[in-house]
């Protein structure tokens, strides 16, 4: 029968963890598949809203080579703007018009011709105004020029200090990516993050040169906050609680949720302190590239993905195991990736598991009980038996082993047995004998016992402190002279510290004795926490404490007081709160008697307390 059970249960509990992982295989693969759905529609959906925020980068495009190309042109559909020079040289719009902010670096010479473009420009704010206005996530649009003026929507209230005196667009990246050598199709493009210059914090822009003929006369843009990108384009509400984060074409990480900033570590950059004009457009460090990570497995497993091209794959962060997705932006070259826990995902399925193994244990629990109140009906019966024909020499065998294990023994009862009973009366007479003896044994000892424990609580009591429970003054005193009795060499030398509790009697006074009498069990507790083994702390007086400190010099004894004053004095102490404390140091001297060397350190504490408090002073 126990065969047969041991087979059945065998067998149960291999199909249900065949079934379980058939399930889960299963289950991977459908979540799998839906996500990978949800990511391509997604996917679709993100580069409709980039190409349409490229497409009207398109239309700034085609409108501002018009403008360069009909210089005699010169709408004002704002009025004229005020143009002024800042004290830092640079030349700017003072006045919101309505439309666009203007700036031209201190270094450029602003003539007849730079003036005319300053104030023609003015035509391009309307399309600018309804561009940032039509699309929901661009958030300014702009026009940097070759001789290095800006035009910038929405309207820059302090854009000469912003900008600064000096601004070369040619360090700037969203200009030379433009150009003729990075753009020679002329047409959009998208930047990586990087931190813009006009005080958005992290952008991506799509950008398109302008140009007269041949001439590039600068560069137009759309900016995109990573932090709008977030918001707008991250929301997903995806199931098994998958997180979606955007990288681009070289794997640095455009836009990340919470979750994916705790896997990775990261802290997504969505804000900048401009604490001065910015000459350069700083890019995204190399930590948010997903292919540079300092975690070699991570960086294989995400580079060999990377490449791979392929839409799914499994990732081993630590000791978690991800399923994770991507799908190319076609407009951008961007990837949309979505990275979602396996276990989330399984986690159904090992909930029924255990539900189907707790089954099989219960059916495991009920065979034992069977089993159990079987074998125990035998024992029972079994037992009875015995005890019929052999329980006088059980006894006298039981009786055997207990001998010596308990103070009086209890005799042994006739069995009706002969033998047994003549076994029984000697075993009775020897257990006698055998007690007495043993209970003058135990009077004996105990006495002992009870004399050691008197003496080790006598001494213990002569040499401590009954209230702070460390040396007294007496034994403080014995261990000092022992000190300077072994003090022979010049060389060799040992530590006084006199430490007293300041203003310790305004506690006494304001909180009680009781207060009093915590602040300085607290106290010594602070103080042995920070000396070494070998130191010896005792009470001197009231709230006096003398430590004796073996084998140490002068910057030894003088650091460990500073030390165990700094421990006091950032201490929240029960009831009163913060206190301090004065300390006096000093070395003993060859030669030197007990009373002189403690007034030597009692001179050195006072000295402290006279000089403030909360202090050391040091007489070496």
């Amino acid at each position: 029968m126990l065969a047969i059970e041991l087979v059945l249960l065998t067998l149960y509990f291999s199909i249900n963890l065949y079934i379980s992982t058939r399930n889960q295989d299963m289950l991977l693969r459908e979540v799998e598949n839906n996500l990978l759905t949800i990511t391509t529609i997604e996917a679709k959906s993100i580069d409709n809203q980039l190409g349409e925020v490229a497409r009207f980068t398109r239309l700034l495009q085609h409108a501002q080579e018009t403008f360069f190309a009909h210089p005699e042109v010169c709408r004002l559909p704002n009025g004229p703007p005020r143009l002024e020079r800042d004290p830092n040289g640079a030349y700017y719009k003072a006045e919101d018009n309505g439309g666009a902010s203007l700036y031209y670096a201190a270094t450029t010479t602003i003539g007849e011709s730079e003036q005319r473009k300053a104030f023609c420009s003015e035509d391009l704010d309307p399309l600018f105004k309804s561009t940032v206005d039509a699309n929901p996530i661009v958030t300014q649009a702009y026009l940097n020029t070759r001789d290095a003026m800006v035009r910038v929507y929405p309207f820059m209230h302090n854009a000469a200090e912003r900008f600064g005196t000096t601004w070369d667009v040619n360090e700037l990246a969203f200009y030379y990516e433009a150009d003729a050598a990075h753009n020679p199709e002329r047409r959009p493009v998208w930047t990586s993050a990087y931190l813009d210059p006009a005080g958005q914090g992290w952008v991506i822009s799509s950008i398109a040169p302008v140009y007269r003929g041949d001439v590039l006369e600068g560069v137009t843009g759309l900016d995109v906050t990573i932090e709008r990108f977030i918001r707008h384009i991250l929301d997903l509400n995806l199931s098994w609680q998958a997180m979606p984060f955007m990288v681009d074409r070289d794997g640095t990480i455009l836009a990340m949720p919470p979750g994916i900033e705790q896997i990775f570590g990261l802290r997504e950059l969505l804000e900048h302190d401009y604490a001065g004009p910015l000459g350069t457009t700083p890019s995204k460090p190399d930590a948010y590239n997903i292919l540079k990570s300092e975690n070699p497995s991570f960086r294989t497993g995400m580079l060999e993905f990377f490449r791979s091209g392929q839409s799914l794959s499994e990732l081993r962060i630590d000791e978690t195991r991800y399923v994770l997705i991507q799908q190319p932006i076609p407009q951008t070259g961007w990837r949309l990736m979505v990275l979602v826990n396996e276990q989330r995902i399984l986690a159904p399925i090992e909930a029924l598991r255990d539900l189907s193994n707790h089954i099989g244990y219960a059916a495991i629990g009920v065979m034992v009980v069977f089993y159990l109140g079987f074998l125990l009906l035998l024992l029972v019966s079994v037992q009875r038996l015995s005890n019929h024909i052999v329980s006088p020499i059980h006894a006298l065998s039981a009786a055997t082993s207990d001998l010596g294990q308990r103070l009086h023994s209890q005799p042994l009862q006739p069995a009706g047995i002969l033998e047994v009973d003549q076994l029984s009366h000697n075993f009775n007479e020897m257990a006698v004998e055998l007690d007495k003896r043993t209970s003058q044994l135990v009077e004996a000892k105990l006495a002992k016992q009870v004399q050691e424990h008197e003496a080790r609580t006598l001494a213990r009591m002569a040499n401590t402190d009954l209230l702070t429970e460390v040396y007294n003054r007496r034994k403080i005193e014995a261990i000092l002279s022992e000190e300077l009795a072994s003090l022979s060499d010049p060389d060799d030398s040992f530590g006084l510290i006199l430490c007293d509790i300041d203003h310790f009697k305004l506690v006494n006074d304001q909180h009680g004795h009781l207060a009093g009498d915590q602040v300085l069990i607290e106290m010594t507790r602070l103080l042995r926490a920070q000396l070494r083994k070998g130191d010896s702390l005792g009470r001197w007086g009231g709230e006096e404490f003398l430590i004796v400190c073996p084998q140490i010099n002068r910057d030894g004894i003088e650091q460990t007081a500073e030390k165990l004053r700094l421990g006091i004095a950032g201490h929240g102490f029960p009831i009163v709160g913060t206190m301090t404390a004065s300390f006096g140091v000093t070395l003993a001297r060859p030669g030197e008697s007990r009373t002189e060397l403690v007034a030597r350190v009692d001179a050195a504490l006072y000295a402290a307390k006279a000089a403030g408090r909360n202090r050391v002073h040091s007489d070496i």
